[in-house]
């Protein structure tokens, strides 16, 4: 994977960012897979305990990836474009289309035994899964509890900034971050490694960098904090397809 392939920073690209609000929750049709044209990205559609009209795993859909996947396309040579996204249900197949999966709210998710077979079987094949949006400790049990029936035996732990997967594209100096909300405790980002030591599931516990990424163009965070949010998704990315 080459490094930077067009001289801007990310500040500069991210008024290019700027595209139109959804009025209502509503899924793009197009949802190829991500081998026929290169990254996709794939939000996840799981079981939740709460009942609304805009579930938590949609939060910050489709802005979110839309500006991600057009940040994405301007600083790395991964080949993919603003509309290369697409919702799957985490009890379907489709989800071995994708090698990265990510999940918003997962505080809300009421696992069922379906979602933990399929979603087994996609980390056991070398997939990789984000979690975001979340907080406070009931939000830490719900995750906690639902992967400990996905991957038994398995554990999360705390992550050091040294660790590959925050350099593995740009340079990440310090976790500490400031959340886009007002989140029950600091921002810590915990992981699950599989038997070779490669990590493979990633928590970004109390905080949302897909809330960054949404409201980038926006001007609503100072441009410091929503690039980290961008270099983090960016970095996930990067390591995923090169691990």
């Amino acid at each position: 994977m080459r490094s930077v392939v067009r001289r801007a920073t990310l500040g500069a690209l991210l008024a290019a960012a700027a595209l139109p609000v959804a009025s209502a929750l509503q899924f793009d049709p197009y949802a190829p897979p991500s081998g026929s044209f290169g990254f996709a990205f794939a939000r996840v559609q799981f079981n939740t305990y709460r009942a609304r009209r805009r579930p938590g795993w949609a939060h910050d859909y489709p802005r979110a990836e839309r500006n991600f996947l057009r940040i994405l396309e301007e600083t790395t040579a991964v080949s993919t474009f603003p509309l290369a996204h697409t919702v799957v249900r985490l009890d379907s197949p489709d989800i071995m289309k994708y090698p990265v999966l990510y999940f918003s709210e997962p505080g809300t998710w009421a696992l069922t035994p379906e979602e933990a077979e399929n979603l087994r079987a996609f980390l056991l094949r070398g997939g990789f899964a984000i979690f975001d949006d979340f907080d406070g400790f009931r939000d830490w049990e719900v995750l906690e509890s639902s992967m400990a029936r996905v991957l038994p035996g398995r554990h999360f732990e705390l992550l050091e900034v040294s660790e590959h997967l925050f350099q593995s594209f740009f340079h990440i100096e310090t976790l500490d971050m400031v959340p886009p909300f007002t989140a029950n405790g600091v921002p810590e980002f915990h992981g699950i490694r599989d038997d070779a030591g490669r990590i493979q599931v990633i928590a970004n516990y109390n905080n949302d960098i897909g809330d960054f990424w949404e409201w980038s163009d926006q001007g609503f965070y100072p441009i410091d904090i929503t690039n980290d949010g961008y270099k983090l998704g960016i970095n996930y990315v990067i390591y995923a397809m090169t691990h």
